[in-house]
């Protein structure tokens, strides 16, 4: 999958309706690592180019395991976006893989974002024992 194109659905859209509606196809978005989101310390939130989340990355994605395990980094922009059945909007982003390092910062609006573990970004997980918990909890 190194070096290869391929796509994504972004998750967790319908709280963030206003924000899809004032992006477009072609649009570059960025993915943001929070190490102090409440709800998943490995979650990876979409960032459009005016800042404003548009989601998060799917919990069980291979992004994760690219990011968090491997330290690659990735570019995408946005695929499409339509509606669902459920009458909201979606987004698929088109991702490529590259070695920019991945950004990071808090899931709290007031706080500064929290400093790398010693090693760099890929180090967050610190232990097997870490890893084996995060996959329970996710179970």
């Amino acid at each position: 999958m190194d070096d290869d194109i391929t796509f994504l659905r972004v998750v967790g859209v319908s709280h963030y309706q206003a924000a899809i509606e004032r992006c477009a196809p072609g649009q570059a978005v960025r993915f943001v690592h929070e190490p102090d989101n409440p709800y998943d310390e490995m979650a990876l939130r979409v960032v459009s180019l005016s800042s404003e989340t548009i989601g998060y990355v799917p919990r069980l994605s291979w992004l994760h395991r690219l990011i968090h395990e491997k330290g690659r980094g990735v570019s995408a922009v946005i695929d499409s976006i339509g509606y669902s059945r459920a009458c909201l909007l979606g987004v698929s982003l088109t991702i490529a893989i590259c070695d920019d390092e991945p950004a990071v910062e808090s899931y709290y609006p007031d706080r500064p974002a929290p400093t790398p573990p010693a090693g760099g970004f890929r180090y967050w997980v610190k232990s097997p024992s870490d890893v084996a918990r995060l996959l329970a909890e996710r179970r």
